[in-house]
C-alpha cells in the first residue's frame, strides 16, 4: 500500500481578512504559523519517512518549511499544486466583490464556469483537470509502503477528491486550514480509499480554522 497525504495551507493574512486569495496572497497569519507547527510535528511523527511537495505560492511553502524541517527534507515545489486562479477578484475583500459584481459572484457560486472565466480566472473545470492528474501521477510515482505529502490549497483538496472518487460536486464539505486529507493506494491494482478527509484532530481547539460564507476564503 502507498500513502498520499493532502495538507492545506495554514490560515494565511487573506484568510482571516476575508479577501479572495487565488494564486496572489500575503502569507500565513500568526495563527496559520502555529497551525503549521503542528501540523508538521504530526505528520513527521507518522511519516518520518515522507517525500515531501508543496505548491510554490507563499502561504504553501511558509506551512511546508516546518515539516521540510522536522522531515530533513528538501521540499519540492509545483506549481500544479497552486489554488485556482480568480482573476480579477484577486486580492479584493468578498463584500467588495459582492457590491460591486454581485451577479457574476452569484453566478460564480452555483458553480457557473462561465463566470470565472469572464475576469480571468481558471475555471472548476480547468482546475479538477490540472490536480486530477497531478494527484494521479503522485500516486503512480510513490513506491510501495512509502508516503508523498503535498501541501496545496483548499480547492485543489476539494476538487481533487471529488474528481478521484468520481463524486459528483458538491458532495464533501468545506476544508479547513492546516487539515489533512489522506488516500490509501493498493501497489498491485491501484485501487484508492479516502482513509482521511478534512482531518484537523492534530489541531488544538483555537487553532482551528475555515472557510466561512462571511468570513474567510482560499
Amino acid at each position: 500500500m502507498k500513502r498520499l497525504v493532502l495538507v492545506r495551507h495554514g490560515e494565511s493574512v487573506w484568510n482571516a481578512e476575508g479577501r479572495i486569495q487565488g494564486q496572489r496572497c500575503a502569507g500565513l497569519s500568526e495563527i496559520g504559523y502555529a497551525q503549521a507547527e503542528v501540523t508538521a510535528n504530526a505528520l513527521a511523527d507518522s511519516y518520518p519517512d515522507a517525500v515531501l511537495m508543496a505548491s510554490d505560492l507563499q502561504r504553501t511553502m511558509e506551512t511546508a518549511l516546518p515539516l521540510s524541517k522536522a522531515l530533513g527534507r528538501e521540499i519540492v515545489q509545483d506549481a500544479r499544486l497552486r489554488e485556482r486562479s480568480f482573476g480579477a477578484w484577486e486580492g479584493q475583500l468578498r463584500h467588495e466583490v459582492v457590491a460591486g459584481d454581485g451577479a457574476r459572484w452569484e453566478r460564480f457560486l452555483t458553480g457557473e464556469d462561465e463566470a470565472v472565466e469572464e475576469i480571468g480566472g481558471e475555471t472548476a473545470t480547468q482546475l479538477g483537470d490540472r490536480v486530477e492528474s497531478l494527484f494521479r501521477d503522485l500516486l503512480r510515482g510513490t513506491a510501495d509502503g512509502q508516503v508523498t505529502i503535498a501541501v496545496t490549497h483548499g480547492g485543489p483538496v476539494w476538487h481533487g477528491t471529488h474528481r478521484l472518487l468520481g463524486l459528483s460536486i458538491p458532495t464533501l464539505g468545506g476544508v479547513s486550514n492546516a487539515c489533512v486529507t489522506e488516500f490509501i493506494a493498493s501497489a498491485e491494482d491501484d485501487r484508492l480509499v479516502l482513509d482521511r478527509w478534512n482531518e484537523v484532530a492534530h489541531l488544538p481547539r483555537d487553532l482551528r480554522t475555515t472557510w466561512r460564507p462571511g468570513g474567510k476564503d482560499r
